[in-house]
């Protein structure tokens, strides 16, 4: 089965008042990839973003994208923006899919998922840097996009968020192109099949993963949020009044969930994801 080309450069570059940001990129990025971009900070891994989602046109080479529903997810969420949280994304829904009750409904599912429904009529600008990028990621899957490009979708995010944004990305057909730049190590071994390294604005490895970690979501009741802390290698969130749903590795698992007994809780699900 030929896949489809969503992106694809040919020793592209991207010049901005006089500096060379990015140099020879030569890349091809098929439907269904999932690539996490990785870097040092200022290496180039967010111009790389931007160029694939046409946010940057190069200045010399040769760039083809496809015609595609992209959401973004920018690192930094734009400040001073008068609008309430729950109709700033409503404008974003009205402007690029069709804002009817089944639209509203999804908006709202987001908001609980991610814990941001006490802040639906909020002023943006009032809002905290972390609810800020949760409405950024919320505005670009309620976009159902064919191409989802997130620049460290992490920053400012909880524990909770974390989880059900990896939960999130997980649950996206198999065809949606998902594209990040990332530092921390969640998203690259729960999502990405691979990973390409920025250095000085220049692609310096490109290279697919079998090794795709799986990891284990643990719903456990527990006598005392407290006792968590005594665990290391987790992150959790609340789903309840009393109740937990805990992300561990694969490896680590069998120590957390004998560490959870030992300390009086009750395991209440255990499922394995990608």
């Amino acid at each position: 089965m030929i896949s489809l080309k969503v992106f694809e450069a040919n020793q592209a570059c991207k010049e901005i008042d006089g500096t060379m940001i990015l140099q020879d990129v030569s890349i091809s990025i098929s439907q269904g990839d999932k690539v996490a971009i990785t870097g040092k900070n200022g290496s180039g891994k967010s111009s790389l973003l931007k160029l694939i989602g046409g946010i940057y046109e190069e200045t010399a080479g040769e760039v083809q994208r496809d015609q595609m529903n992209i959401g973004y997810v920018p690192e930094h969420f734009p400040e001073n923006i008068r609008f309430k949280l729950k109709d700033y994304l409503i404008l974003i829904g009205k402007m690029t899919t069709k804002s009817d009750e089944a639209f509203l409904n999804r908006l709202e599912n987001y908001a609980e998922q991610f814990h941001i429904t006490e802040f639906l009529n909020t002023p943006l600008k009032h809002c905290s840097k972390g609810t800020k990028q949760k409405a950024g990621i919320i505005q670009a899957l309620l976009k159902k996009p064919d191409l989802l490009l997130l620049d460290e979708p992490l920053t400012g995010l909880d524990d909770h968020a974390k989880i059900e944004l990896l939960k999130q990305l997980n649950s996206l057909p198999e065809k949606t192109t998902i594209i990040f730049t990332a530092h921390d190590s969640l998203l690259i071994e729960g999502v990405a099949n691979r990973v390409i390294t920025v250095e000085n604005g220049r692609i310096v490895s490109d290279s697919k993963r079998y090794d795709i970690k799986r990891y284990k979501l643990i719903k456990a009741i527990i006598p005392t949020k407290e006792l968590l802390e005594e665990i290391a290698s987790i992150q959790y969130k609340s789903i309840g009044k009393d109740m937990v749903e805990i992300i561990v590795s694969e490896e680590e698992s069998d120590r957390v969930l004998y560490m959870l007994l030992k300390r009086g809780c009750s395991i209440v699900e255990l499922t394995e994801r990608r």
